[in-house]
């Protein structure tokens, strides 16, 4: 049954390689099985699944604790750290601590009274 076809092919597309014999077999059986050529969809898992829940824990534990670091809201979580920084991004947070470098400390005043 595939040897014709096998054949066929190989005068339609004489360039390059071939599909083996049992590859023909196997589409030939899945065009009189489906009525289509292609293959059948995966059925897989999807992948954001629980995705709005976790953006959110992050996002209202990020909020009530503005100043922990990101392995801290990754631990209280239950989420890595690298899924945490990306909610954090795309929310338009940024996942790291602020730390005020505007000021003068008391060693400066004291370093400029001196002078």
């Amino acid at each position: 049954m595939g040897v014709r076809q096998n054949r066929l092919y190989r005068e339609r597309f004489p360039e390059g390689s071939h599909p083996t014999r049992q590859t023909i077999l196997k589409v030939v059986k899945r065009l009189r099985e489906t009525g289509c050529v292609s293959s059948r969809l995966r059925v897989r898992r999807p992948r954001n699944e629980g995705c709005k829940v976790q953006s959110e824990d992050v996002l209202v534990y990020a909020v009530a604790h503005p100043q922990i670091s990101t392995k801290m809201i990754s631990e209280k979580c239950s989420l890595s750290k690298s899924r945490v920084r990306r909610i954090l991004n795309e929310s338009g947070a940024h996942p790291y601590r602020s730390t005020p470098v505007q000021r003068l400390m008391l060693r400066d005043v004291t370093r400029f009274a001196t002078l």
